[in-house]
């Protein structure tokens, strides 16, 4: 009967650490450094928002977390607080890796994006209803930001306003060249599709320049494991008995 008890005692008593923390953290999250981590949380569109209060007690849990197994592993408290300092940039660095993650397939994906948004232009529909369009029928990281704008314009934002937000959440050269695209077009008219078209094919070449860097960065990146796990193997297997012979 006591064990229940006890166990929601322990709930209890985290949940209040947790709150206290909470109110702790809240002064100290008005650093740049934060600022930044705000501009990196809105860029992925959470659908369960995460505030920097809790992003900062996410870090101190990795701190703990990273000073226990340093302690344990290393056996000493120096080795638990270079990994406890380790473990405070761990929150960040993920962070950081799922926004590169998502400008990627950003980048990927507008593309085609632009292709399809161009071919209902041409078919006779206006650049708004084009853009609407092609959100209705796709589901993917570019047609959510594109949808997130036309709901700004929906509640009163101007199509200008609302694109220029879309560009600078995202901080991209290529969705900033876009953006004046659609906008310029919106603006003053003229061929629509051409222009929106020759934007789509920069993105396309700078896409391509940007897989031919990774491929060439590959080969040098393949050298590190090779050095680390292949060829300690190699030398192993062929030197390992020569070795053994000469000992005996």
């Amino acid at each position: 009967k006591n064990i229940p008890s006890l166990k929601n005692q322990i709930i209890d008593f985290f949940k209040y650490v947790k709150s206290y923390l909470l109110k702790v953290n809240k002064s100290f999250t008005s650093f740049k450094r934060y600022e930044k981590i705000k501009l990196l949380i809105e860029r992925l569109n959470l659908k369960q928002p995460l505030n920097l209060e809790n992003f900062l007690f996410f870090e101190e849990l990795s701190i703990l977390l990273f000073f226990i197994l340093g302690f344990i592993f290393g056996g000493n408290l120096i080795l638990g607080f270079i990994f406890g300092i380790f473990g405070y940039f761990i929150p960040e660095m993920i962070l950081k890796e799922k926004v590169k993650q998502k400008d990627e397939n950003i980048l990927k994906e507008m593309p085609d994006a632009i292709d399809i948004i161009s071919a209902n232009i041409e078919g006779g529909t206006s650049l708004t209803n084009a853009l609407r369009r092609y959100v209705e029928r796709n589901q993917n990281v570019f047609a959510e930001e594109l949808r997130i704008a036309l709901n700004k314009i929906n509640f009163g934002k101007s199509f200008s306003e609302a694109l220029k937000e879309m560009d600078e959440k995202l901080n991209l050269s290529e969705i900033t060249g876009l953006v004046n695209a659609f906008i310029q077009a919106d603006k003053y008219g003229g061929n629509v599709k051409d222009i929106i078209k020759a934007q789509g094919d920069e993105i396309r070449a700078k896409r391509f320049q940007y897989l031919k860097k990774k491929a060439h960065e590959a080969p040098v990146k393949l050298l590190i494991p090779l050095m680390i796990f292949i060829f300690p193997v190699i030398f192993i297997v062929l030197f390992g008995p020569v070795v053994i012979k000469l000992m005996i």
